[in-house]
């Protein structure tokens, strides 16, 4: 998961839920949503990956170095067992040195169409996280505190059984998809 979240808000979005019988909260807004945090970050069955924190713009050899000191680790960790890589399809992940880079070390990389969240587990668990890490209409004053406090208890508060399950739902999503022709589905 690669993922920019905004230390005002969701991508700088000011607006929240609250409860019509208390008082509204105050909110500020600031150029370019006060700054930003872009995470990388994945999961398997047993759980999670560790959070990278990435600077500046994501290029092949950045995404490489990501995979080696991130991915590659949770792949030993896991040992000899079956498991496949699924990404976004993002230019960086498809990149010919990219791949190479995954060959090399016999990763395989699950084939499936670009621009399809219904297919990816992961775009459950940044909806999961961006709730808690925003709740309460939350704002950050700093990076710091915001990867500290936020970013990181949300991340490595998440449930096993819940990423379980996500795994778990993915031939049920397949099926759904191929029974609309391809198009969205409806939850």
């Amino acid at each position: 998961m690669k993922k920019k979240w905004n230390l005002d808000g969701p991508d700088g979005n000011i607006k929240y839920w609250h409860d019509l019988r208390k008082e509204p909260r105050s909110f500020f807004n600031r150029q370019s949503g006060g700054g930003h945090v872009m995470v990388w970050t994945a999961f398997g069955f047993n759980g999670e990956v560790g959070l990278a924190f990435l600077d500046g713009r994501q290029n092949s050899p950045k995404c490489i170095e990501t995979l080696e000191n991130h991915l590659m680790p949770f792949s030993e960790n896991i040992g000899e067992r079956n498991w496949e890589y699924q990404h976004d399809n993002a230019p960086t992940h498809t990149s010919s040195a990219t791949k190479n880079y995954l060959n090399s070390k016999n990763v395989t990389v699950l084939e499936w169409p670009p621009i399809s969240p219904d297919l990816n587990p992961i775009e459950n668990v940044r909806g999961i996280v961006s709730r808690k890490v925003y709740e309460n209409g939350g704002q950050f004053y700093s990076v710091n505190a915001f990867i500290q406090t936020f970013i990181e208890s949300a991340w490595y508060k998440l449930e096993l059984e819940i990423l379980q399950t996500l795994i778990m739902s993915m031939e049920k999503r397949v099926y759904g998809v191929l029974l609309k022709n391809g198009k969205t589905l409806n939850y």
